[in-house]
């Protein structure tokens, strides 16, 4: 006597419903993840400001160490041997200011090189002089006309307030709601 099983069972695959589940499951996946992941852009360019920042506030303190060893960190305006102009102690914002401090490709309203600066100076203790450093790319025009007014429109830059008096300090901020 020979006993037959009949318990073939035939696959066919996914059923349409388990296909259906599975494509909403995704769905919901990537429409949770997605401005997580587009957002990354945004954070690197933050990134880099925050890290700019700490470059600028690093050679102000180097620039101090330098005129301080010399004597000269009380002086209105002193050029620093093998550097650049100090205000105070602390880098100027004039050509050969703060730019000679920083080991980046920087240029004064100069799109071509990688970072393009700008600045307010001639002020006064009450309106001090500021400095103000973007990457190029980040801004929009090419035929910019006020450098000062297209970076600060970015609101993506390193922002450094100079010392206006003996004894005053320096400030960076950093501006990335734009970035």
């Amino acid at each position: 006597m020979r006993v037959v099983c009949c318990m073939y069972k035939k696959f066919r695959g996914f059923t349409l419903i388990e296909l259906i589940v599975v494509i909403v499951l995704v769905a919901v996946l990537a429409v949770v993840a997605a401005p997580r992941f587009l957002n990354l852009q945004s954070d690197a360019r933050r990134s880099v400001v925050e890290g700019l920042a700490g470059a600028v506030t690093n050679a102000a303190e180097m620039a101090y160490g330098k005129a301080a060893v010399e004597g000269m960190e009380e002086l209105e305006s002193y050029h620093v041997p093998n550097y650049g102009i100090v205000q105070y102690g602390y880098p100027s914002v004039s050509r050969g200011g703060m730019e000679s401090f920083l080991q980046i490709d920087t240029g004064y309203h100069d799109l071509e090189r990688e970072w393009v600066w700008a600045a307010h100076n001639n002020g006064s203790v009450s309106d001090p002089d500021w400095w103000i450093i973007t990457q190029s790319q980040w801004l929009a025009d090419d035929n910019i006309v006020d450098f000062n007014k297209a970076i600060e429109d970015s609101r993506c830059y390193v922002k450094y307030t100079a010392a206006m008096e003996p004894g005053a300090d320096f400030a960076v901020e950093t501006i990335t709601d734009g970035c």
